[in-house]
């Protein structure tokens, strides 16, 4: 496709680029701010009694009883007693996902099994996706082009163990490894991954620097930066970047994706997503491969249990830009222990880092006046000595 052709389907993604980011910015002057974040999310929870007392509940609780007696069962083979540890890690997460598209209706599904070792503090045995995935249920175009080009679907084909090695509240290293089903058989492979978090004033800047190694393959690296705006309690915006380079291919692989997120209340929100995937091949520069617009809509039932129905639009160099529209249902299960949290915006949370991170400086600043202070008196007393 020549440039010129392409050129009113580039146009039609800034003009959506800048709808988004006026939207992002005239919500924040509309509400004339009377304190940070403006209005607070509206609360919405379930009628008194619903959720102690209807069938599903009395479901979801058994087969959760059911999954965390695995994390009794392990507290005994490592020899520790201590439940109350893991449990609350222990969980079993499914998803099932009815699309409607041009190539008809079909059905996704996504698995991830995780579990918290006692006696261990940190490592974690993981089945089923991705350990590393950052979106535990997305598939990001960059993976859609990756899994085309590969001819291979692996997102529940994973089995193993990870643990960090550091970890604060803008750091995190961490290594793991396991082995990846294949029509082939089995293939080990180990990883080490580092996230680092770069605090601002209004907005966080957040890097992710993953390598893995697998037996068939060889080496492959993914990059990822991510920027985020909290611009109110009600929004919050999210621009993505990344990169994945694989040693069996020559091909390159990004991602170029801009989020706006609203909270309608405290258990239903809407995600507005324009999502870009570029390849870089041999004898073909980086191009502009596939463009994917989302809205989704999510509303939380139960702790456990929500939903995501999301219409789309996706074009694709492979078929001239032809506009293909989309929906998928998606049913999101928990079960195990689930922690149960207060609603916390974006924004608060935001707030909250910016106190800590201040709060932080200041003890490093008392400890290192201190620390000169002391340095000082020993100088005094070995000079009057």
């Amino acid at each position: 496709m020549s440039k010129a052709e392409q050129t009113p389907y580039l146009r039609l993604w800034a003009a959506l680029l800048v709808t988004v980011l006026t939207l992002c910015a005239g919500t924040a002057v509309a509400e004339e701010l009377t304190e940070p974040g403006g209005e607070m999310v509206p609360e919405e929870t379930l009628s008194e009694g619903e959720a102690a007392n209807d069938e599903a509940e009395q479901t979801h609780e058994k087969w959760s009883r059911r999954i965390t007696s695995t994390a009794s069962y392990m507290d005994s083979f490592f020899d520790d007693e201590r439940f109350s540890t893991t449990s609350n890690k222990t969980y079993i997460r499914l998803r099932g996902s009815p699309i409607l598209d041009r190539n008809g209706l079909s059905f996704n599904s996504y698995v991830d099994i995780r579990l918290l070792l006692p006696n261990t503090e940190r490592w974690l045995v993981n089945f089923g996706g991705d350990p590393d995935a950052e979106d535990k249920y997305g598939s990001t175009p960059m993976e859609d082009l990756e899994r085309r080009d590969s001819g291979r679907d692996e997102r529940n084909a994973y089995m193993g163990v990870s643990t960090f090695f550091k970890q604060t509240r803008t750091r995190n290293v961490g290594f793991g490894g396991g082995v990846r089903f294949r029509n082939i058989g089995i293939v080990p492979y180990a990883t080490f991954k580092w996230v680092e978090l770069w605090e601002q004033k209004n907005w966080d800047l957040r890097a992710t620097q993953r390598f893995r190694y697998y037996t068939d393959d060889g080496l492959e690296f993914k990059s990822q930066l991510d920027a985020d705006w909290p611009i109110s309690h009600k929004f919050f915006a999210r621009a993505s970047g990344s990169v994945l380079l694989k040693h069996e291919t020559p091909n390159v692989y990004y991602d170029v994706d801009y989020s706006l997120y609203q909270y309608l209340t405290t258990r239903r929100a809407i995600q507005y997503q324009i999502s870009t995937g570029y390849t870089s091949r041999p004898g073909r520069s980086t191009y502009l491969d596939t463009i994917r617009y989302e809205v989704k809509y999510r509303q939380q039932w139960r702790d456990w249990f929500y939903t995501d129905l999301v219409p789309k639009i996706v074009q694709n160099d492979s078929t001239d830009w032809r506009v293909d529209p989309g929906i998928s249902l998606d049913f999101n299960f928990i079960f195990g222990h689930t922690d149960v949290h207060e609603f916390t915006s974006a924004f608060t949370r935001k707030q909250k880092s910016l106190e800590t991170k201040a709060r932080e400086d200041r003890d490093k600043s008392l400890q290192e006046a201190h620390e000169h202070f002391m340095e000082q008196q020993k100088q005094q007393e070995s000079k009057e000595n």
